[in-house]
């Protein structure tokens, strides 16, 4: 069924995504500008989803997993459940997006008298999660409607 090939690839896409870069956590003005004064030492520039998190990473992985196991053996109240679980996760890769995860790392200007913007932006690991995500989406709800027709 192409509902199931469907979830295997987005389950796959989902789990590569994690090992892609999620956030760029300080911008290359921050780094010009800091850099030089050790603040920012030991703070990865670009770290991948592992690096981020450390619940986020293992659920999406387990949701990935879970999406495998309905492909080949799900019934449909375990679909039912990763429809919720996909629609979770999609809102929270969503707000990492419009909020890219850092580490924390703040630095008061004495200059300005503020705290510096690190300019921290997301990366390439959570627009593939979208996309797996909605395509997770897209075959679970296909597998649901054709499972009304049977």
């Amino acid at each position: 069924m192409v509902s199931d090939w469907t979830m295997i690839v987005a389950a796959v896409a989902l789990f590569v995504s994690l090992f892609l870069v999620w956030s760029h956590q300080l911008s290359a003005s921050t780094i010009a500008r800091y850099g030089a004064t050790g603040t920012f030492d030991g703070v990865p520039r670009s770290p991948d989803g592992w690096q981020v998190y450390s619940t986020a990473d293992v659920l999406l992985t387990l949701l990935a997993a879970g999406l495998v196991v309905a492909a080949v053996w799900g019934s449909r109240s375990l679909r039912l459940v990763l429809v919720g679980a996909v629609a979770v996760a999609l809102a929270f890769v969503v707000h990492a997006v419009m909020t890219p995860p850092t580490n924390g790392a703040t630095v008061f200007d004495v200059g300005t008298g503020r705290y510096a913007a690190t300019g921290a932006s997301s990366g390439a690991g959570e627009w593939m999660a979208i996309v797996a995500l909605a395509l997770a989406a897209a075959a679970l709800l296909l597998s649901l409607s054709a499972d009304s027709y049977e």
